[in-house]
Protein backbone atom coordinates (compact mmCIF):
# COMPACT_ATOMS: atom_id res chain seq x y z
CA UNK A 1 0.00 0.00 0.00
CA UNK A 2 1.49 3.37 -0.94
CA UNK A 3 2.19 6.06 1.62
CA UNK A 4 0.12 9.03 0.48
CA UNK A 5 -0.92 12.36 1.91
CA UNK A 6 -4.57 12.52 2.89
CA UNK A 7 -6.33 13.84 -0.20
CA UNK A 8 -8.32 16.35 1.80
CA UNK A 9 -5.48 18.01 3.69
CA UNK A 10 -3.93 21.40 2.92
CA UNK A 11 -0.56 22.11 4.56
CA UNK A 12 0.67 25.52 5.61
CA UNK A 13 4.09 26.97 4.81
CA UNK A 14 7.05 24.85 6.00
CA UNK A 15 8.58 28.06 7.38
CA UNK A 16 5.64 28.44 9.78
CA UNK A 17 6.24 25.26 11.76
CA UNK A 18 8.99 23.32 13.56
CA UNK A 19 10.87 20.47 11.94
CA UNK A 20 9.11 17.10 12.10
CA UNK A 21 5.59 18.59 12.29
CA UNK A 22 3.20 19.19 9.39
CA UNK A 23 0.01 21.15 10.01
CA UNK A 24 -3.18 20.74 7.96
CA UNK A 25 -6.68 22.22 7.66
CA UNK A 26 -10.04 21.25 6.20
CA UNK A 27 -12.64 23.99 6.12
CA UNK A 28 -16.11 23.12 4.88
CA UNK A 29 -15.34 21.09 1.77
CA UNK A 30 -15.91 17.59 0.53
CA UNK A 31 -13.17 14.97 0.45
CA UNK A 32 -12.73 11.24 0.03
CA UNK A 33 -9.31 9.71 0.75
CA UNK A 34 -8.75 6.11 -0.38
CA UNK A 35 -7.10 3.54 1.90
CA UNK A 36 -3.53 4.66 2.66
CA UNK A 37 -1.07 5.02 5.51
CA UNK A 38 1.56 7.43 6.82
CA UNK A 39 4.99 6.94 8.34
CA UNK A 40 4.13 9.71 10.83
CA UNK A 41 1.56 9.96 13.59
CA UNK A 42 -1.60 11.73 12.46
CA UNK A 43 -3.48 13.61 15.20
CA UNK A 44 -6.65 15.53 14.46
CA UNK A 45 -9.59 17.45 15.85
CA UNK A 46 -12.96 17.45 14.08
CA UNK A 47 -14.58 20.75 15.12
CA UNK A 48 -17.70 20.58 12.96
CA UNK A 49 -19.36 18.23 10.49
CA UNK A 50 -19.28 14.46 10.11
CA UNK A 51 -16.49 12.17 8.86
CA UNK A 52 -16.61 8.44 8.11
CA UNK A 53 -13.41 6.48 8.70
CA UNK A 54 -12.57 2.96 7.53
CA UNK A 55 -9.76 0.79 8.90
CA UNK A 56 -8.80 -2.85 8.33
CA UNK A 57 -11.14 -3.94 11.10
CA UNK A 58 -14.03 -1.48 11.27
CA UNK A 59 -16.03 1.36 9.79
CA UNK A 60 -17.34 4.21 11.95
CA UNK A 61 -18.92 7.62 11.56
CA UNK A 62 -17.76 10.46 13.76
CA UNK A 63 -19.49 13.75 14.58
CA UNK A 64 -17.84 16.75 16.19
CA UNK A 65 -19.78 16.58 19.47
CA UNK A 66 -19.86 19.36 22.06
CA UNK A 67 -16.10 19.95 22.37
CA UNK A 68 -14.81 18.55 19.10
CA UNK A 69 -13.87 14.96 18.35
CA UNK A 70 -10.21 13.91 18.53
CA UNK A 71 -8.67 11.14 16.50
CA UNK A 72 -5.21 9.69 16.08
CA UNK A 73 -3.72 7.34 13.52
CA UNK A 74 -0.50 5.46 14.39
CA UNK A 75 2.31 5.22 11.81
CA UNK A 76 1.64 2.51 9.25
CA UNK A 77 -2.05 2.06 10.17
CA UNK A 78 -4.19 1.73 7.01
CA UNK A 79 -7.19 4.06 6.92
CA UNK A 80 -9.59 5.81 4.56
CA UNK A 81 -11.81 8.79 5.31
CA UNK A 82 -14.60 10.74 3.66
CA UNK A 83 -16.73 13.78 4.52
CA UNK A 84 -20.51 13.65 4.78
CA UNK A 85 -21.64 16.09 2.02
CA UNK A 86 -24.66 17.07 4.17
CA UNK A 87 -22.41 18.03 7.11
CA UNK A 88 -19.15 19.34 5.70
CA UNK A 89 -16.29 19.25 8.17
CA UNK A 90 -14.01 21.76 9.81
CA UNK A 91 -10.98 19.72 10.74
CA UNK A 92 -7.44 20.39 11.96
CA UNK A 93 -4.67 17.81 11.94
CA UNK A 94 -0.97 17.37 12.58
CA UNK A 95 1.47 14.84 11.21
CA UNK A 96 4.26 14.20 13.71
CA UNK A 97 7.44 12.25 13.09
CA UNK A 98 7.62 9.32 15.56
CA UNK A 99 10.84 10.76 16.99
CA UNK A 100 9.01 14.01 17.84
CA UNK A 101 6.35 12.09 19.78
CA UNK A 102 8.89 9.96 21.64
CA UNK A 103 11.05 12.95 22.62
CA UNK A 104 7.98 14.81 23.91
CA UNK A 105 6.94 11.90 26.14
CA UNK A 106 10.33 10.61 27.30
CA UNK A 107 11.02 10.77 31.02
CA UNK A 108 7.35 11.09 31.85
CA UNK A 109 7.23 8.04 34.08
CA UNK A 110 9.11 4.95 35.24
CA UNK A 111 8.07 3.14 32.06
CA UNK A 112 7.40 4.21 28.51
CA UNK A 113 3.91 5.50 27.73
CA UNK A 114 1.82 2.89 25.92
CA UNK A 115 0.82 4.47 22.62
CA UNK A 116 -2.26 3.23 20.74
CA UNK A 117 -1.62 0.74 17.96
CA UNK A 118 -4.80 1.35 15.96
CA UNK A 119 -6.89 4.25 14.69
CA UNK A 120 -8.70 5.75 17.68
CA UNK A 121 -11.38 8.43 18.14
CA UNK A 122 -12.42 10.02 21.42
CA UNK A 123 -14.10 12.99 23.05
CA UNK A 124 -12.13 14.79 25.76
CA UNK A 125 -12.62 18.52 26.36
CA UNK A 126 -9.24 19.07 28.04
CA UNK A 127 -7.28 17.19 25.39
CA UNK A 128 -9.23 18.94 22.61
CA UNK A 129 -8.34 22.33 24.12
CA UNK A 130 -4.65 21.40 24.35
CA UNK A 131 -4.58 20.16 20.76
CA UNK A 132 -6.42 23.20 19.42
CA UNK A 133 -4.05 25.61 21.17
CA UNK A 134 -1.02 23.77 19.79
CA UNK A 135 -2.44 23.69 16.25
CA UNK A 136 -3.35 27.37 16.26
CA UNK A 137 -0.09 28.64 17.70
CA UNK A 138 2.27 26.54 15.57
CA UNK A 139 1.66 28.90 12.64
CA UNK A 140 2.20 32.09 14.64
CA UNK A 141 5.98 32.19 14.89
CA UNK A 142 6.18 30.61 18.36
CA UNK A 143 9.54 29.99 20.01
CA UNK A 144 10.85 26.47 20.60
CA UNK A 145 10.15 26.85 24.32
CA UNK A 146 6.52 27.69 23.52
CA UNK A 147 5.67 25.04 20.97
CA UNK A 148 7.53 22.27 22.80
CA UNK A 149 5.59 23.03 26.00
CA UNK A 150 2.28 23.00 24.11
CA UNK A 151 3.26 19.81 22.28
CA UNK A 152 4.17 18.02 25.50
CA UNK A 153 0.93 19.10 27.18
CA UNK A 154 -1.18 18.06 24.18
CA UNK A 155 0.47 14.63 23.91
CA UNK A 156 0.25 14.04 27.66
CA UNK A 157 -3.46 14.90 27.56
CA UNK A 158 -3.99 12.63 24.55
CA UNK A 159 -1.88 9.64 25.57
CA UNK A 160 -0.31 9.70 29.02
CA UNK A 161 -3.35 10.57 31.14
CA UNK A 162 -5.10 7.52 29.69
CA UNK A 163 -2.08 5.33 30.28
CA UNK A 164 -1.78 6.41 33.91
CA UNK A 165 1.88 7.37 33.52
CA UNK A 166 3.15 9.61 36.29
CA UNK A 167 6.44 10.47 37.88
CA UNK A 168 7.14 11.73 41.39
CA UNK A 169 10.12 13.77 42.51
CA UNK A 170 11.06 14.85 46.05
CA UNK A 171 9.69 18.31 46.86
CA UNK A 172 13.17 19.68 47.55
CA UNK A 173 14.38 18.57 44.13
CA UNK A 174 11.42 20.28 42.45
CA UNK A 175 12.06 23.59 44.22
CA UNK A 176 15.76 23.53 43.36
CA UNK A 177 14.99 22.63 39.75
CA UNK A 178 12.55 25.54 39.36
CA UNK A 179 15.06 27.94 40.90
CA UNK A 180 17.77 26.72 38.50
CA UNK A 181 15.33 26.96 35.58
CA UNK A 182 14.53 30.57 36.46
CA UNK A 183 18.23 31.39 36.73
CA UNK A 184 18.83 29.71 33.38
CA UNK A 185 16.06 31.70 31.69
CA UNK A 186 17.38 34.96 33.15
CA UNK A 187 20.86 34.15 31.86
CA UNK A 188 19.55 33.17 28.42
CA UNK A 189 16.55 35.51 28.14
CA UNK A 190 17.32 36.58 24.57
CA UNK A 191 18.22 33.09 23.31
CA UNK A 192 15.97 30.46 21.76
CA UNK A 193 15.90 28.09 24.71
CA UNK A 194 14.01 24.84 24.10
CA UNK A 195 12.07 22.94 26.74
CA UNK A 196 14.40 19.98 26.16
CA UNK A 197 17.44 22.18 26.79
CA UNK A 198 15.88 23.67 29.92
CA UNK A 199 14.87 20.29 31.35
CA UNK A 200 18.36 18.94 30.67
CA UNK A 201 19.90 21.86 32.55
CA UNK A 202 17.85 21.24 35.70
CA UNK A 203 17.42 17.45 35.76
CA UNK A 204 13.64 17.04 35.43
CA UNK A 205 11.60 15.60 32.58
CA UNK A 206 10.08 18.13 30.19
CA UNK A 207 6.53 17.46 31.29
CA UNK A 208 7.33 17.51 35.00
CA UNK A 209 9.40 20.69 34.73
CA UNK A 210 6.64 22.50 32.83
CA UNK A 211 4.09 21.45 35.45
CA UNK A 212 6.07 22.32 38.59
CA UNK A 213 7.45 25.54 37.06
CA UNK A 214 3.89 26.74 36.46
CA UNK A 215 2.87 25.70 39.96
CA UNK A 216 5.78 27.51 41.62
CA UNK A 217 5.86 30.70 39.53
CA UNK A 218 2.29 31.00 38.25
CA UNK A 219 3.59 31.02 34.66
CA UNK A 220 4.72 28.33 32.21
CA UNK A 221 8.41 28.57 31.23
CA UNK A 222 7.80 30.18 27.84
CA UNK A 223 5.57 32.88 29.32
CA UNK A 224 8.16 33.52 32.04
CA UNK A 225 10.83 34.04 29.37
CA UNK A 226 8.51 36.30 27.41
CA UNK A 227 7.95 38.46 30.49
CA UNK A 228 11.71 38.80 30.90
CA UNK A 229 12.05 39.89 27.28
CA UNK A 230 9.15 42.33 27.46
CA UNK A 231 10.56 43.94 30.59
CA UNK A 232 13.82 44.51 28.73
CA UNK A 233 11.92 45.86 25.71
CA UNK A 234 10.32 48.76 27.58
CA UNK A 235 13.43 50.95 28.04
CA UNK A 236 14.59 50.20 24.50
CA UNK A 237 11.26 51.39 23.05
CA UNK A 238 11.30 54.49 25.27
CA UNK A 239 14.78 55.29 23.88
CA UNK A 240 13.37 55.20 20.33
CA UNK A 241 14.63 51.81 19.14
CA UNK A 242 12.50 50.46 16.23
CA UNK A 243 10.22 47.55 17.10
CA UNK A 244 11.91 45.29 14.53
CA UNK A 245 15.31 45.96 16.03
CA UNK A 246 14.01 45.31 19.56
CA UNK A 247 12.37 42.05 18.44
CA UNK A 248 15.65 40.84 16.92
CA UNK A 249 17.77 41.91 19.89
CA UNK A 250 15.53 40.20 22.44
CA UNK A 251 15.17 36.93 20.55
CA UNK A 252 11.55 37.03 19.38
CA UNK A 253 10.74 34.92 16.32
CA UNK A 254 9.99 38.05 14.29
CA UNK A 255 8.50 41.53 14.65
CA UNK A 256 4.93 40.22 14.33
CA UNK A 257 5.50 37.79 17.20
CA UNK A 258 6.97 40.59 19.33
CA UNK A 259 4.12 42.99 18.54
CA UNK A 260 1.44 40.38 19.27
CA UNK A 261 3.06 39.36 22.56
CA UNK A 262 3.60 42.99 23.61
CA UNK A 263 -0.03 43.94 22.89
CA UNK A 264 -1.35 40.86 24.70
CA UNK A 265 0.62 41.89 27.80
CA UNK A 266 0.30 45.70 27.80
CA UNK A 267 -2.82 46.37 25.72
CA UNK A 268 -1.01 48.57 23.17
CA UNK A 269 1.38 47.95 20.29
CA UNK A 270 5.11 48.65 20.72
CA UNK A 271 4.77 51.65 18.41
CA UNK A 272 1.90 53.10 20.43
CA UNK A 273 3.83 52.56 23.64
CA UNK A 274 6.89 54.33 22.22
CA UNK A 275 4.79 57.28 21.04
CA UNK A 276 3.25 57.69 24.48
CA UNK A 277 6.50 57.26 26.42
Amino acid sequence: MPQLPCAYETPDSPDARPSGIDRYFVQGRRFAADMHHHRQWELGLLQAGVVTTETDSRLYTQGAGAHGALFFVPPGAPHAASADPRHLPMLRSLHLEPSVVMRALEGLGPRAVRLPSEVTALEDARAAHSFLRLHQRLGEGATALEWEAWLVEALVDLFARRDGAAVLYPVGLEARAVRRAREYLHAHATERVSLEELSGAVGLSKYHLARVFSRETGLPPHTYQQRLRLTRALPLLRQGAPAGEVAYELGFADQAHFSRTFKDSYGVTPRAYARGA
